[in-house]
């Protein structure tokens, strides 16, 4: 019996009809199980929140219960290791307050500017410092202040003088600094009077600051030399000095070899224009660190060292860095390689490699870092990506010694951060390539290694 395609239509839209009907109902059922999970979503992030700031409470009166479990010594050593943070640190609670007032670390350094025509706090500070060694800070003069730090004279470990240098070392010349160690000064030409008066002031000094800028005359008086060639009475206490560091000093004089005598210095920090005339006099037998940041030279061609080369035998630390100011190499560190031939440890800015591993600045053929025969470690700091061509010379270099048999280096490379200055090191680059060959380690401080 033939279908009545007529029926067979209806059939068709009543089943699309019943089907549309199960989906729209499927659709709010959907629709209504998806509100229920979004709130049930928004109920649960309010109680895991919830639950959080529980958990974060009970720490925090965990940690709390533990640090107060402490006895106040303990707590007072573990908040000197924090101490710039002692502002948030008395807000705490009342026992915090307590014990970073009573303990005598946290005030031992005092900023005289920060007391400026505040007597009174500035007595309480030293009543709370108690008999521990101070660190003063002097950037202005204030009599009054000055003479109420000077009745604990006894007890000055350091001092720091910015500013105001003549009035405050006059001041110090009346009064005995028996603990001073460490001074630090930025001094005019007209305090060489003062300076004689003040050694017999300072007896315990091991670490001399001295920067100037003046002529040398400033250095003759300071060493007790109205005019070359008078035998120098030791100004600066140079029995007990350890660490000297001179800044900005003009050494165009000729004056006895051997002449000033630093029978314990340990390190020498020169940042000054010429070394040689100040090396040519030294004495130091047990110095082993030397620094030298090359200020401006102008034409001044490199002198030759015509004093003892023996007596500079026990450096074996020598750095060579760059001054803040003057960003371009000064010569002067080329004729220094021979004058420290010990060195074993050796750390450079990179502004010097094309200096130092080149014989094309020494007008006789060596390169300066030969005279480091007995050299260990090669340290390069300031290493940017736009420094990578200065290393020519150093990889021509690393390469000789590996092939004439040489000893080795262990070898770093040092990039400090800078912003926008991202430095990374291909390791097909020549410069990896031959360091991995030639070093018996390398460090990368800093500058991560690429492949691409």
């Amino acid at each position: 019996m033939p279908v009545d395609p007529h029926l067979h239509a209806v059939k068709d839209l009543a089943n699309a009809q019943a089907e549309l009907a199960r989906l729209q109902r499927r659709e709010s059922e959907l629709v209504q199980e998806l509100m229920d999970m979004r709130k049930a979503v928004a109920a649960q992030k309010v109680a895991v929140d919830e639950l959080v700031v529980v958990i974060d409470d009970l720490a925090k009166a965990s940690a709390t219960q533990y640090i107060d479990r402490l006895p106040n010594e303990l707590l007072a050593e573990a908040f000197l290791y924090i101490k710039d943070e002692w502002h948030n640190l008395v807000s705490v609670s009342r026992r915090w307050r307590a014990v970073i007032i009573d303990t005598p670390g946290f005030w031992s350094e005092i900023n005289l500017d920060l007391y400026c025509s505040v007597p009174t706090l500035l007595k309480l500070h030293l009543e709370r410092s108690r008999q521990t060694p101070l660190t003063l800070v002097l950037g202005s003069y204030d009599q009054e202040l000055l003479d109420v730090v000077m009745l604990h004279a006894n007890r000055l470990h350091t001092l720091r003088i910015n500013g105001h240098a003549p009035q405050i070392l006059s001041r110090i010349t009346s009064v005995r600094l028996p603990s001073l160690q460490h001074l630090a000064a930025n001094v005019p030409e007209d305090l060489v009077n003062l300076l004689p008066a003040i050694h017999s002031r300072i007896p315990s000094l091991k670490r001399l600051e001295l920067g100037i800028s003046t002529t040398s005359s400033m250095f003759y008086g300071y060493l007790g030399n109205d005019i070359p060639r008078r035998t120098p009475p030791q100004i600066i206490a140079a029995d007990s000095l350890e660490e000297l560091s001179l800044k900005n000093f003009i050494f165009d004089w000729e004056f006895q070899q051997d002449n000033i005598q630093f029978p314990l210095l340990r390190r020498l920090t020169l940042e000054i224009s010429c070394p040689i005339p100040f090396l040519e006099v030294l004495v130091a037998p047990k110095l082993t660190h030397i620094c030298f940041t090359g200020g401006y030279c102008g034409a001044v061609s490199p002198r030759e060292f015509s004093g003892t080369w023996s007596k500079f035998d026990n450096v074996t630390h020598i750095t060579f860095a760059l001054s803040r100011f003057e960003h371009a190499v000064n010569e002067q560190a080329l004729s220094l390689c021979p004058i420290f031939r010990g060195t074993r440890y050796a750390d450079i800015h990179v502004e010097y490699v094309p200096v130092m591993f080149s014989s094309s600045l020494t007008g006789h053929g060596q390169i300066p870092a030969d005279h480091w025969t007995c050299l260990e470690s090669l340290s390069i700091r300031n290493f940017t990506f736009s420094s990578l061509d200065a290393f020519e010379d150093l990889v021509a270099w690393f390469t000789q010694r590996k092939d004439s048999g040489q000893r080795k280096l262990h070898f770093k490379l040092i990039h400090e951060d800078q912003p926008n200055d991202l430095v990374t090191l291909n390791t097909s680059h020549t410069l990896y390539q031959t360091l991995q060959e030639c070093c018996a380690s390398v460090v990368l401080d800093g500058v991560p290694l690429s492949a691409y």
